[in-house]
């Protein structure tokens, strides 16, 4: 079963090169006696029922997510914070790791981002249909790791039917898929095998720790972005253009930049979704009235506390969270007084070296946050 899980094994490979090849065979026949959207529902349903492990749990969540996004679209519920709290309860039960069995299931952290999403966007794009809602939050691709889709979109590409699948996008996702062939079976395997795995994580010498930290950044870094690549290259191949999710992130010269090129799904998720709505909250405090600054501020880091919280409740991912919120802060502070008028002290450099050593800073502060989010700390 385990070689059947999303880029798992070789299993999944074939049965999803076989659907491919089948959907492009006979797209002429099927768009005659069948919608692309019924289609899709019924493969994603049927690959669920047999290929994913104790499907009936992640079947009761479904139906659960869905019951409780039906009610709030239905009565065209306006505010986000009360869905928000019932839709990740179980979420929050997983996290705090209390819960029953039935709620360590596996993709719930994408599925109850998804499902909030898809709430909050009904406002402006309209609701799903069931085969639509189950299609987006258990496609396969993107079930266990992202990137996180947009409802909407997602819903146009089950729209357009069959037109997408055209051999030019086979093409375009058999090179993206390639990549993260590379990226994850290749260049992550041989980081692990050659460098992350020969350091003793226990070790407290100076030395031991810094090249821990840069190992598992260099992994962390191919195995994610290869295991992205995979999940959009496939999805295109099938006819579905999910949004990319990393896009040269170490060369970004400042935290925003960092989190515009790394993870961007979730970051764009987290932006949108929890820290415009909380930076509009927080103006509703008398003691923060004209204090924008540290409205920004708190609104950032809270952010980044979450993400950190929606990875485990665990101190090393909470306080990498918080790590990203203090860089994002100290940068938004440092951007704010070079625009009244303080001195921007990269500026005595060429420009060329500047922005190098902003990439410098940037990628070593990465390097730190993302030490402890590996738990490899010797603490």
């Amino acid at each position: 079963m385990q070689d059947f899980l999303p880029f798992s094994g070789l299993g999944f490979f074939i049965i999803s090169f076989a659907f491919v090849l089948f959907l492009h065979l006979f797209k002429n026949i099927l768009n005659k006696f069948i919608t692309y959207k019924t289609l899709i529902f019924i493969v994603v349903v049927t690959y669920i029922y047999f290929c994913i492990p104790e499907s009936y749990e992640l079947f009761l969540l479904l139906l659960y997510v869905y019951i409780v996004y039906y009610i709030f679209v239905k009565n065209e519920y306006k505010e986000t914070i009360f869905p928000m709290i019932v839709i990740a309860f179980p979420m929050i039960l997983h996290k705090i790791d209390i819960a029953n069995p039935m709620f360590k299931i596996i993709g719930i952290s994408y599925i109850t981002f998804r499902t909030i999403q898809a709430i909050v966007d009904s406002q402006n794009y309209g609701k799903l249909s069931f085969f639509e809602f189950t299609s987006f939050l258990l496609f396969p691709t993107t079930l266990l790791a992202g990137p996180i889709d947009r409802s909407y979109r997602f819903q146009e590409d089950l729209q357009k039917g069959y037109e997408n699948l055209t051999f030019s996008n086979i093409l375009k996702g058999w090179e993206i898929l390639v990549v993260g062939v590379l990226f994850k079976f290749i260049f992550a395997e041989l980081v692990y095998m050659f460098w992350l795995s020969k350091i003793d994580e226990n070790s407290t010498a100076l030395v031991d720790m810094i090249n821990s930290a840069y190992s598992y950044t260099v992994y962390l870094f191919f195995d994610f972005a290869g295991y992205s690549a995979m999940a959009v290259g496939l999805s295109i191949m099938i006819g579905i253009f999910i949004p990319m999710n990393f896009n040269h992130p170490y060369l970004a010269p400042n935290p925003q930049d960092f989190w515009r090129r790394f993870h961007i799904t979730l970051g764009s998720w987290l932006n949108d979704y929890f820290f415009k709505p909380l930076y509009k909250y927080l103006h509703n405090f008398s003691f923060l009235k004209g204090r924008k600054l540290l409205i920004q501020n708190l609104a950032i880091t809270s952010t980044f506390l979450l993400m950190g919280m929606w990875n485990g409740l665990t101190w090393y991912f909470i306080f990498s969270g918080f790590l990203f919120g203090v860089y994002s802060s100290i940068h938004n502070s440092y951007v704010l007084y070079v625009k009244k008028g303080g001195f921007d002290y990269f500026s005595i450099f060429p420009q060329g070296l500047s922005i190098n050593i902003k990439r410098f800073l940037m990628i070593n502060g990465a390097v730190f946050a993302l030490y402890f989010f590996s738990g490899r700390v010797p603490l």
